[in-house]
């Protein structure tokens, strides 16, 4: 007799990325009314190894975020956030959409 697996038992299976956490714990996401690094909190959260490892990640996310974007011309009406956060979005499959809302955040926030 085979077993049927539902697509919703195999989502459950999978186990998301930490980073997607991390990003929210290391900026105050959601506690905070502007990104700064929270380099305890994030110890707090995951452990020094973790930490270490997360923060080197999210920083280097910082930086791809600031990479130029291709040119999409004058007729888009896409913020340049929106932009940003599309490309991490193909480049990054890891990322939820959470994590990929506080990079957004982030962005946006230093472009002030």
């Amino acid at each position: 007799m085979s077993q049927v697996t539902s697509p919703h038992a195999f989502a459950a299976d999978m186990v998301e990325d930490p980073i997607n956490r991390a990003l929210a714990v290391y900026t105050g996401f959601g506690t905070s009314s502007f990104p700064r690094a929270r380099t305890a909190d994030l110890v707090a959260q995951f452990g020094a190894a973790a930490a270490a490892d997360l923060r080197e990640r999210i920083l280097l996310l910082y930086l791809e975020m600031q990479f130029p974007l291709p040119d999409e011309g004058k007729r888009s009406r896409k913020s340049v956030t929106e932009r940003a956060t599309e490309q991490m979005r193909l480049r990054h499959p890891e990322l939820t959409e959470e994590g990929l809302g506080v990079l957004a955040w982030a962005y946006a926030f230093g472009l002030r």
